[in-house]
């Protein structure tokens, strides 16, 4: 399984993986910018480990709400999605992914409310086994604003999705089904449920999926829900196996809008 271990990037922030069937991917993420904190990640990876030839596809997505504790600021109600590949690049492991970070509010002296678009480039720094990653229990739904039945306005994807408390209600834990192309694949992803309490418009998701794990791609959906106009607007951030000298077209950007078709009903009272 070929993200299991620590991966390091530029910045020097640091992601823990492990590898689940169904390409399961589970961790933690401890940053060096911004805020400092533990953010949980899930996503999904192919089944290819990768070669001298082809990358593996790997789609992300991470909560910006400490699961460790400490003072709080605007950044602990974004999300991200991050897509791009595992390759092999001048005999070592490089993985590259695109980053849609969705800050759904200001941040005074760092950012404006919006979705910032940066590549990010891991190292592998330790080959060792992380600890296995706890996945929240899936047991209790809870009435949200993104859960639901949602259809792309041009038709082209379909989210049925409920939305599930992390520990302390922390944040939401996505979990539902992606119907797209003709294609179903299971969804897994996170989103702030404290926007409303937060006296935010905006509430922030990434999700991801894969349609086909042998073939991909692997997906990243990031952006709000505007809880004022039910509007979900997402970018999806969508990659495939390339050669190694290829990576520059791994990944592709469109902008999706979603209208909810049906209210979730399926919470437990």
């Amino acid at each position: 399984m070929a993200l299991n271990g620590i991966w390091q990037n530029e910045y020097g922030s640091q992601m823990t993986l492990s590898v689940y069937s169904g390409g399961l991917v589970l961790g933690h993420y401890a940053s060096t910018t911004g805020s400092t904190g533990k953010y949980c990640v899930v996503g999904y990876q192919l089944s290819a480990n990768p070669t001298l030839k082809a990358g593996q596809p790997v789609a992300l997505a991470i909560e910006w709400h400490s699961i460790a504790g400490g003072s709080g600021d605007p950044s602990w109600n974004w999300s991200s999605g991050l897509s791009g590949q595992l390759s092999i690049q001048n005999g070592k492991e490089s993985l590259v992914l695109a980053h849609a970070m969705v800050a759904s509010s200001s941040f005074p002296g760092l950012s404006a409310a919006g979705t910032y678009i940066d590549k990010l480039i891991y190292s592998r720094v330790s080959q060792s086994e992380p600890e296995q990653e706890v996945r929240p229990s899936l047991g209790v739904a809870v009435a949200d604003p993104m859960a639901g039945t949602w259809q792309s306005v041009d038709g082209s994807a379909v989210l049925t999705i409920q939305v599930y408390p992390y520990t302390g209600d922390l944040f939401g834990w996505v979990s539902g089904n992606l119907r797209m192309s003709g294609v179903n694949c299971q969804v897994e992803g996170v989103t702030d449920i404290n926007a409303t309490s937060s006296g935010l418009t905006l509430q922030s998701t990434a999700m991801t999926a894969i349609p086909n794990i042998i073939s991909g791609p692997a997906i990243a959906y990031a952006g709000c829900l505007n809880l004022r106009t039910g509007v979900l607007t997402l970018l999806n951030l969508s990659s495939v196996s390339t050669a190694p000298n290829a990576t520059y077209v791994e990944t592709t950007a469109n902008q999706l809008s979603f209208k909810r078709v049906a209210e979730d009903t399926n919470v437990d009272a």
